[in-house]
């Protein structure tokens, strides 16, 4: 069964993992799901795993994240194999919302008439570490993913953000993309047993978590965030 209850590192918001396509092209340093793969002797090129359209889908009305090992909506990821997804999810009974997360959703407008028959199924997502450069990936710049999902809320679509691994950024910037984006929920995180982004200040990041406070957005702190919780108390 290619369904995994998610845990561990994995978003908090997210029920379960299901990775029928699975890889990615972006190069991140940081990647998790890369370096597991290497580790197990496998290559991280994108590739379908059509045993896993053979998945019965739990309908326990929780999120499933749509390739937590990759990238569904890479540059490596072929055309067929995105549309044999797309034609799943529309096809699929279960009360279950997916997560389509990507850093590149720039891509999201070529599939737009399938995406807007499963519009009650989905919830599109994207990473923004920062505002400013990404010198530790190949993913498309944080100006032009935000950009998009914004497009893409504009076009009445759920959205989601994770900021992790969360790094310096602008925190006016941030809000603006944030104000614009109107995620349903916020997953905040630092990096994880590497060290290839700089972090923000503490206080920065207080500034922001109380911001999304005020504003009444749902958001989640990982693990490695926790130590703020008490920081906001103060």
């Amino acid at each position: 069964m290619g369904l995994n209850e998610a845990k561990g590192r994995m978003f908090r918001s997210v029920g379960w993992t299901w990775n029928p396509l699975a890889g990615c092209t972006h190069e991140c340093e940081y990647c998790w799901a890369k370096s597991l793969t290497e580790r197990w002797g496998k290559t991280f090129e994108p590739k379908i795993r059509e045993h896993f359209f053979n998945d019965r889908i739990p309908d326990d009305g929780s999120w499933i994240f749509v390739g937590s090992m990759g990238d569904v909506f890479c540059n490596g990821m072929k055309d067929e194999w995105i549309l044999k997804l797309l034609r799943f999810i529309k096809d699929c009974e279960a009360d279950n919302k997916f997560l389509l997360q990507t850093k590149n959703p720039n891509r999201f407008p070529i599939f737009i008439n399938q995406l807007e028959e499963i519009k009650d199924k989905i919830i599109v997502g994207t990473t923004l570490e920062t505002t400013w450069s990404t010198p530790w990936s190949k993913a498309p710049p944080t100006d032009s993913r935000a950009d998009y999902l914004t497009w893409m809320k504009l076009h009445g679509f759920k959205t989601f953000l994770s900021l992790e691994p969360i790094a310096d950024f602008n925190l006016v910037t941030m809000k603006l993309w944030i104000n614009r984006i109107k995620p349903e929920a916020i997953e905040i995180g630092k990096e994880n047993y590497s060290h290839h982004t700089t972090p923000p200040s503490d206080r920065k990041l207080l500034d922001l978590i109380a911001w999304l406070g005020e504003k009444g957005y749902t958001y989640v702190l990982k693990e490695n965030l926790d130590y703020l919780k008490e920081k906001l108390n103060e």
